[in-house]
């Protein structure tokens, strides 16, 4: 093997790692250089000699647009560097990586089938390194993705075959999606990719568990300042053994002698009510036998009597409970301050009428 040779081969290998760390671009549909017609050679090195000349007045856009249509006439490494260093002025450095990438390939693939294009493919790899650190890259890692999956990172979809390989994308927060034939998500992870970094994104790890904030502890007294601490509320005041409690307990004893006062006047009022319709159904009732028509008087009269003896009832408590009281007002002041700690009060109502507590 000559000098020459050796050094295709060495060229060789380098190439084909860094075109591992190519994302593969659209591939033009020119024929194989060594394959093209006279006529295809010729049509597209008019096409090229244009795009060299607009490279050369800068202007990129024409000279992409001339350099594409050369290469899908034949797809040549020599137009593919110039077409990938009119991108890269340009500033669109993620499409120039991609074709740098492409020229380094297929110049590899080109030498070995005997052509010459190590100084195109030397001069891709020289360029190329020079444009990585002004990039951001992402480095995926799914073992577990299904057959026919579809994986896109920053919105580009990426071929199966580039899956392993850094893929440039632009820097801040980049989506990474992972999608079954369906199209429904299996994957995904959010990853801040830096200019000049490779950003790994394992797929198989499973997300980070929330964190678990700290228990609130609440501050006990001693820990918290004199001067924040929260007033403390007024322990109640002693009973009251004044004469303003015995006055109280007085005024308790008119209000129970008058309920049993009233007691007693409802007490004759329907005593008598009562007395009369009993005398009126005697008369009308022989043998204690009423006719229907006298059923309103009787339901009149046991109403009557209800009531009166609930009148005499109150009127016997309410008094009972007014001379008590009265009696109370007058022992210095003991009993009503007893009253008081013991949570003893007067109690008024239809049915009731005293003092009711704990002893």
């Amino acid at each position: 093997m000559s000098k020459t040779r050796r050094r295709f081969s060495v060229l060789a290998t380098g190439a084909l790692a860094c075109a591992m760390l190519a994302s593969p671009p659209a591939r033009a549909a020119g024929v194989d250089p060594a394959k093209a017609t006279a006529a295809q050679k010729a049509d597209a090195m008019t096409h090229f000699t244009t795009g060299k000349a607009a490279v050369d007045a800068q202007n990129w856009e024409k000279a992409a647009l001339e350099l594409r249509a050369s290469l899908d006439v034949v797809d040549s490494p020599n137009a593919r560097l110039v077409l990938a260093r009119a991108l890269r002025d340009a500033g669109k450095l993620t499409e120039a990586w991609a074709e740098y990438g492409q020229t380094i390939d297929d110049a590899v693939k080109l030498t070995d089938a005997g052509g010459h294009y190590g100084p195109a493919m030397g001069s891709a790899q020289i360029e190329r390194g020079e444009l990585e650190p002004k990039l951001a890259f992402v480095i995926i890692s799914y073992d577990k993705a299904p057959p026919d999956a579809t994986l896109k990172v920053a919105g580009r979809v990426i071929p199966a075959a580039a899956w392993a390989m850094p893929i440039v994308v632009p820097a801040g927060a980049v989506d990474v999606v992972v999608t079954d034939p369906t199209g429904k998500e299996i994957a995904r992870k959010t990853v801040a990719a830096a200019v000049g970094e490779k950003t790994s994104v394992d797929l198989d790890a499973p997300p980070p568990a929330a964190a678990t904030p700290p228990p609130v502890v609440a501050p006990s007294a001693d820990d918290i300042p004199p001067a924040d601490r929260p007033e403390q509320p007024a322990p109640p005041p002693p009973p009251d053994t004044s004469s303003s409690g015995r006055s109280t307990l007085r005024t308790y004893s008119y209000a129970a002698g008058g309920v049993g006062a009233a007691g007693f006047i409802v007490f004759a009022i329907f005593g008598a009510m009562e007395k009369s319709t009993y005398s009126s159904l005697q008369s009308a009732c022989p043998g204690n036998v009423c006719p229907p028509s006298k059923s309103g008087d009787v339901s009149s009269g046991k109403t009557q009597e209800l009531v009166a003896n609930v009148g005499l009832g109150v009127g016997i408590v309410g008094i009972a409970a007014g001379a008590t009281l009265f009696a109370l007002s007058f022992g210095g002041g003991r009993p009503a301050a007893s009253a008081q700690a013991t949570g003893t009060s007067l109690v008024l109502s239809p049915g009731f009428i005293g003092l009711r507590g704990d002893l």
